[in-house]
């Protein structure tokens, strides 16, 4: 009896749990500078995933992950098929490649199924196309060499990491000009706190600034410049 086993080419799963409606409509509110800062610095993605074109709006919305080739479709194309309405697209794979593996058509595919955007660690094409839309994407950047078809290694809806960050599936992410930053479902009732303590606390700081046109956290920077050894050239 051949007890050899088949090895998956790719792996896939259908259904993911995803955070509550409520809490990703407050997300939405909530700049990624100030996610990074209540997260001190933590689950924020490499800074050359940048928008590619001059996305207006934040976009929020709970992760599907796709890792594979980076120039394979494959994958990409079964994500906007299973995705809900809301949905971001994060897809990476793992290195640099010259071709890219979204375009023009996936994007108008993924608007009319109602999936709020794409990140990615690596390029698309057809940028005009997709400016036209009004599909948000991060990626790395643009190039006319087009995509492949069932070049596996694959997954879809397993864990990925892109630069230092786990991200998982129905996961939050958050995405706006500044960058893209992936808040863990475990964690998102305390880094929402965080963020509303720190936007409350900035609030507060240019109230001051515009009330009395004084530095703030001047006593902070005094006292920290006062314990390295400063040389004032003007006294």
């Amino acid at each position: 009896m051949n007890q050899d086993r088949i090895v998956a080419e790719y792996r896939i799963r259908m259904n993911i749990d995803r955070p509550e409606k409520k809490i990703i409509e407050e997300f939405k509110n909530f700049p990624t500078a100030c996610i990074s800062d209540a997260y001190r610095r933590r689950q924020t993605l490499p800074s050359n995933i940048k928008p590619v074109w001059d996305v207006k709006h934040r976009v929020a919305g709970s992760v599907i992950t796709v890792s594979g080739t980076p120039s394979d479709e494959i994958l990409a194309l079964k994500a906007i098929e299973i995705a809900q309405p809301g949905d971001v697209i994060i897809v990476t794979g793992g290195y640099e490649a010259s071709s890219s593996f979204w375009g023009g058509v996936m994007s108008t595919m993924a608007k009319v199924r109602g999936v709020a955007g794409l990140i990615t660690d690596g390029k698309i094409r057809d940028l005009a196309d997709c400016r036209e839309l009004e599909f948000p994407i991060w990626a790395t950047g643009v190039t006319p060499i087009a995509p492949t078809m069932d070049v596996p290694p694959g997954e879809l809806n397993l864990p990925i990491t892109i630069g230092e960050v786990i991200i998982k599936p129905g996961d939050l992410v958050v995405a706006d000009e500044d960058g893209v930053v992936v808040v863990p479902q475990k964690d998102i009732h305390s880094v929402r706190d965080a963020v509303n303590f720190r936007l409350e606390k900035e609030k507060q700081w240019l109230e001051k600034i515009y009330s009395t046109e004084q530095m703030i956290l001047k006593d902070v920077v005094d006292e920290l410049l006062a314990k390295r050894n400063v040389e004032y050239l003007d006294k």
